[in-house]
């Protein structure tokens, strides 16, 4: 097989068909980065590559090349049409085998390949090599530069729009948590009968203008939260740990029924830890809400929290939905969602599991996670005793 590297499609098309002509089997790439992930995947007889190609230059793809183990003594030959005086000698130093200049001549390239495949080598003298070297590095380390130089601008630049977009979201949050702490205050008023009994039709829709308002007010919060932690340092004082773990269970209890999602927990009783009750029940509360909010309907969420002199440590169990593998190490990225789409069946900014990493992190720990697909999750939450 000979690999072809080459941007343009009618040289593509040309080379292909004259080789095939004469029995050789020809595997094409456009260009230098998907020239090299073909040569990984496959060992080629034989490399050609245009010196020209746009982007990772032939020079530097050949080098490239010529760098992994099952290629070293595979001939890679230039390809090109640049006959300009020193190209030949540039190619050969950067680790071609030989060089064909185009138009290529039909008649003869088969055996033109032939006799490299043979063991043909061009060779230039040391004094020439030194100096293309020479020069060729310093090419090099230009480009490395510029890259550089650019790679620091796109950077500057993304952290600039990622505090844009944090205050952004901070002052949408907030304005929007103004008019809804009224609403959620008069729908608590309407719940209670405090300005008067409804029908049960009334307190029907009175029940799920609450329930989502209040889904809608912990999504605000999230967000406020998240801004909050990555920007202010975590707080420690001596707290119940366990009443935490205990609260969160009881709180999303209703949830889980509602799901039909069997929660039970096992709680040591009495663990203290120095840290923030706020933060660290916001974490905890997530890892719950999550084990129900993906489970299915009969399934099951286990919390078991215990502790030792070294540390505190949670688990949340679920017989849920479970997660990709090729998923598990983004789903702790703010916004990240599984299914992505407009249509998913399941609520949320992709928050949740962001804020109880940096919470664990805030206190030197560290959240796991291992996940099998339509079997479930378990997610490990880990807290250094200080």
């Amino acid at each position: 097989m000979i690999l072809y590297i080459e941007d343009n499609l009618d040289n593509q098309r040309l080379v292909q068909r004259i080789l095939e002509a004469r029995g050789y089997q020809v595997l094409l790439a456009k260009d230098g980065p998907s020239g090299l992930a073909a040569a990984r995947e496959t060992m080629p007889a034989l490399i050609l590559v245009d010196i020209n190609i746009p982007g990772l230059d032939g020079y530097e793809t050949t080098t490239r090349l010529r760098s992994l183990p099952h290629l070293h003594n595979v001939p890679i030959i230039a390809l090109t049409a640049d006959s300009r005086i020193g190209v030949r000698e540039r190619s050969l130093v950067a680790g071609c085998s030989g060089y064909i200049t185009k138009p290529i001549d039909p008649r003869r390239l088969h055996e033109q390949i032939q006799e490299f495949i043979d063991g043909k080598r061009e060779l230039v003298s040391a004094a020439v090599e030194t100096s293309i070297l020479r020069e060729y590095n310093d090419k090099l380390v230009e480009r490395l530069e510029r890259q550089v130089r650019e790679l620091s601008a796109a950077n500057a630049e993304l952290q600039e729009l990622d505090r844009l977009k944090s205050n952004f979201l901070a002052t949408l949050s907030h304005e929007l948590r103004t008019p809804l702490t009224s609403i959620l205050g008069y729908l608590e008023l309407f719940e209670r009968n405090t300005l008067g009994s409804l029908t049960d039709v009334q307190s029907q829709a009175i029940s799920v203008i609450a329930r989502n308002s209040r889904s809608l007010s912990r999504l605000l919060n999230n967000l406020l939260y998240l801004q909050e932690i990555r920007s202010v340092p975590a707080r420690r004082m001596p707290i119940v740990l366990s009443d935490i773990v205990q609260h969160a269970v009881v709180e999303l209890q209703p949830a889980a029924q509602e799901a039909g999602v069997d929660l039970q927990a096992t709680i040591a009783p009495n663990v203290q830890f120095n840290g923030d009750m706020n933060a660290l029940f916001h974490a905890i509360r997530n890892l719950i809400d999550n084990a129900i909010k993906f489970n299915v309907r009969g399934g099951s969420a286990r919390v078991t929290f215990s502790s030792d002199p070294t540390r505190v440590l949670l688990w949340v169990e679920d017989t849920g939905i479970g997660i990709p593998a090729e998923a598990i190490e983004k789903i702790f990225i703010p916004f990240y969602q599984v299914d992505d789409s407009l249509a998913r069946p399941y609520t949320g900014a992709g928050l949740g599991l962001a804020i109880t990493k940096y919470v664990a992190e805030s206190f030197g720990g560290q959240v796991a996670v291992r996940s099998t697909p339509n079997v479930g999750s378990t997610f490990t939450f880990i807290l250094p005793r200080t």
